[in-house]
């Protein structure tokens, strides 16, 4: 009982110092750094006026950034090249119109039809197959 105890205390303790070291270390944005050194200047000289820290940050990350011109973010660890859109010249062979028009329903149910034969005749079954079949059917 007594060991029991000691390593729920101990795994506890460990949890403590590993949650608090690993938030000590976290990066802090440029805006994050001067705001909150403005933040507690102004608690310091009791200057906060009722205001509370998420509504100040939310103003003082807005006017770091004005004043900065974008330096409230992060810095990036690193740049992706941008993406290229790829240009193929395959052509889809068949257009498949995906608006619900009324004639949807009556198209569905004789895809339906179309889908109990094709599965008694090549044994499919299960969703997956169902709606391999029914996106080619319609």
């Amino acid at each position: 009982m007594k060991t029991g105890v000691a390593v729920i205390s101990l795994f506890t303790a460990l949890s403590v110092v590993s949650l608090q070291s690993s938030t000590a270390h976290a990066a802090k944005s440029p805006a994050m750094e001067a705001c909150s050194k403005q933040w507690d200047d102004m608690k310091a000289a009791g200057k906060t006026e009722g205001k509370t820290w998420p509504s100040f940050w939310s103003q003082c990350s807005k006017d770091f950034a004005a004043k900065n011109g974008g330096e409230a973010a992060p810095p990036a660890k690193a740049e992706k090249p941008a993406k290229t859109e790829k240009t193929t010249t395959k052509t889809s062979k068949t257009a498949r119109n995906e608006e619900d028009d009324p004639n949807s329903a009556a198209q569905k149910k004789d895809c339906d039809a179309k889908w109990d034969a094709n599965k008694t005749k090549t044994g499919a079954h299960g969703w997956h197959d169902y709606f391999q079949f029914m996106s080619r059917c319609m």
